[in-house]
């Protein structure tokens, strides 16, 4: 039976800022630029998933590939309902959205299957020591920021770290080949890496009424430099053929954050500074 849980919580993230987080101006840009990226790649995980369920023929593994869809249909939603709110104060943002779902969508055609799951279990790989350094050092990135938006983050990548090995086993199971996955892993890096830098380059053009820092600091400045080496080194194992998606270090919060949704707090709110109304 899958561990996933599958969670609707409601963000208000319809009127927040374009810098969420004054206090680190480039980390506010580097989450918008991954709430972009995410409503087009996780639409592709979506559509990349529900195909490869006409190849499963595990139960268990079925049942864990039904839940991760799921869940990463309510991130694609909440991402877009954020990039919408971004939209609407900065019309022209929305050549951006378009631009990245039509990535997405010249990958999807491009490619058979096989390439598919490499690409969803690959970046899915990379993401636990990613997304651990960024919760490990949440009160840096995320404290001063609005609650809002930082619960809306908080949130994904708590539910990133549970469902880390969700699309590696569903790859493991419909292609198995390790070589096959590690062939292709430039080819998906290089994609990734080029929808970040275009969303960034078009946030600069459109969204220039924010300080001159939001574009030039370094987003995970705050963060020590050892634990940047100990990510990057995770993100480098990770493309390993021996490389165990299951038993990975993970964020002591991801316990608290869990811990906290089991005791029926308001997740919406679970971090970051709230708005105070009289």
């Amino acid at each position: 039976m899958t561990g996933l849980t599958v969670r609707q919580i409601d963000f208000d993230v319809d009127e927040t800022d374009f810098i969420w987080n004054p206090a680190n101006p480039a980390f506010s840009v580097l989450m918008n630029q991954i709430t972009f990226f995410v409503v087009g790649f996780e639409k592709y995980m979506c559509r990349v998933m529900r195909d490869a369920e006409a190849r499963i023929a595990d139960p268990a593994v079925m049942e864990e590939a039904v839940a991760f869809r799921r869940q990463e249909a309510i991130h694609a939603q909440k991402h877009n309902q954020h990039a919408r709110g971004l939209i609407a104060q900065y019309p022209a943002l929305q050549g951006v959205l378009d631009k990245t779902l039509a990535s997405y969508e010249e990958v999807y055609q491009s490619y058979p299957l096989e390439y598919h799951l490499a690409y969803a279990g690959g970046l899915e790989a990379i993401f636990t020591p990613f997304f651990r350094m960024i919760l490990d050092h949440r009160a840096a990135l995320f404290g001063e920021g609005d609650a809002n938006v930082a619960s809306l983050f908080v949130w994904h990548f708590c539910e990133e770290i549970e469902h880390r090995s969700s699309a590696y086993d569903v790859y493991n199971h419909v292609v198995g080949s390790h070589w096959f996955r590690i062939r292709n892993t430039g080819a998906f890096q290089k994609h990734t890496r080029g929808l970040f830098d275009m969303i960034k380059l078009e946030f600069e053009s459109i969204v220039q009424d924010v300080p001159a820092e939001a574009y030039s600091d370094n987003p995970l400045g705050q963060i020590p430099v050892w634990a940047q080496l100990r990510s990057a080194l995770g993100v480098l194992a990770s493309q390993f053929p021996w490389h165990d998606s299951v038993n990975q270090p993970l964020p002591e919060y991801y316990d608290e954050w869990l811990g906290d949704w089991q005791a029926g707090k308001d997740m919406s709110q679970i971090y970051g500074k709230t708005t105070s109304t009289t």
